[in-house]
């Protein structure tokens, strides 16, 4: 039996996260992003204003190409989502930490958008 190499395993371990959808936060942790549950929380709660593509219209601001949406750093959308803001509702406590992280790795990676996913811990530290 021949014996796996480290780099063979490496390779294996990579491949497998990205099955699985787990992506690096950038601040040395690993998210798995449920994209297709953020797919689905957003069809049932944000395409509605938002649209199916993200470009939003009237009153309701474009996801698709949101420089809010697309920065190095999450905070100001989580805020958004958490809190409210103009005709956006609250969506805490409708929406579990997950369920918001979900949603926002999924918007900063749709139509597009190519930002880092959002962690539940990041979610959590908005008060």
């Amino acid at each position: 039996m021949k014996a796996t190499s480290s780099l063979e395993l490496a390779l294996m371990l990579i491949l497998l996260m990205s099955a699985l959808g787990v992506t690096h936060s950038g601040r040395g942790t690993y998210v798995v992003a449920a994209a297709s549950n953020g797919a689905s929380i957003y069809a049932e709660k944000c395409e509605s204003c938002h649209k199916a593509d993200g470009r939003g219209g009237g009153p309701f601001p474009a996801l698709a190409g949101n420089s809010a949406v697309t920065a190095k750093s999450p905070a100001q959308i989580i805020a958004i989502v958490v809190h409210g803001k103009g005709l956006m509702p609250a969506y805490r406590p409708g929406l579990s930490d997950a369920d918001i992280a979900a949603v926002l790795t999924y918007v900063r990676s749709s139509w597009g958008n190519r930002a880092p996913s959002v962690s539940e811990t990041q979610v959590a530290a908005v008060h």
